[in-house]
């Protein structure tokens, strides 16, 4: 009985140490492990940030912090920086190191400094829509789509309108027409991704026209997507909403709007913040 009441106090004694904090150059830990590089905290309370400016820390949760005592993420580096006098908080040599480059990740996260570029992402056109020279407040579908991973995206808009062959217009028909995206190819409501009041990409077609001729204009504009899902979503191009000036001839329509067809149509997005 006296041996293992012996050999139970030590085991005790190493559980206590296996458990405490550890501080170097200070006595005052304030996490699972604190390094005081400059020595210069005090032995008791909470340190100021002039004093944890030089320290390194672990917390109980496994976060670092370099500068600050309270780290709110994995790595947490304060330099004491402001607007007006940046410090800088951290350097990365890989030999791939530049001016001008940015710390990019691949797939897997893993980083490495690259030439900034412009993420663009370009959408695939469909067969368009025969828009008639006629007041309808409704959306139809032109098969155009552009696919958008999660986030908040710019995306530009350019149409070609241009009357069918063989059409005739007077010098006072006109028609304003709308175009923005839905959810869904099955449907042609405006999707309420699409956010904003200026959630519409407009444009118009005015006479005069004689029989043969064409007449061409373009729409062009912006507006703003934001992709709120945990993955990449389909866009679809609607057009219509169409307001009509004149009496035109009921046959005249804008010919294959928002289609593949005229080179000059594009739906592009670059991701903003």
């Amino acid at each position: 009985m006296t041996f293992f009441k012996h050999f139970g106090a030590p085991f005790f004694f190493i559980s206590t140490i296996t458990f405490a904090q550890v501080g170097i150059n200070t006595p005052n830990p304030q996490g699972t492990f604190h390094v005081d590089g400059g020595k210069n905290n005090s032995n008791s309370g909470i340190p100021s940030a002039a004093q944890v400016n030089d320290d390194f820390i672990v917390s109980k949760t496994g976060n670092v912090g370099i500068g600050t005592i309270s780290p709110s993420v994995k790595l947490d580096i304060l330099t004491q920086g402001t607007p007006s006098v940046p410090v800088a908080g951290i350097k990365i040599t890989d030999g791939l190191q530049s001016k001008g480059k940015v710390l990019t990740s691949d797939d897997n996260g893993v980083g490495s400094w690259k030439r900034q570029s412009l993420e663009l992402v370009v959408g695939t056109m469909g067969n368009g829509y025969n828009l008639p020279f006629k007041l309808d407040f409704s959306y139809y579908q032109t098969g155009s789509n552009i696919v958008l991973p999660p986030g908040k995206w710019l995306v530009t808009v350019n149409i070609l309108s241009v009357n069918n062959p063989n059409s005739v217009l007077d010098g006072d028909d006109y028609i304003w027409f709308r175009s923005t995206f839905s959810d869904s190819q099955l449907f042609a409501g405006k999707s309420p991704d699409v956010i904003g009041t200026a959630d519409k990409v407009s444009g118009m077609l005015q006479g005069s026209v004689t029989a043969g001729a064409l007449k061409y204009n373009i729409a062009n504009g912006q507006l703003i997507v934001n992709n709120q899902s945990s993955a990449a979503k389909t866009y679809w191009l609607i057009v219509g909403n169409s307001e009509v000036v004149g009496n035109p001839n009921p046959a005249v329509y804008l010919d294959r709007l928002g289609g593949s067809n005229w080179g000059e149509n594009i739906i592009s997005a670059v991701p903003i913040q």
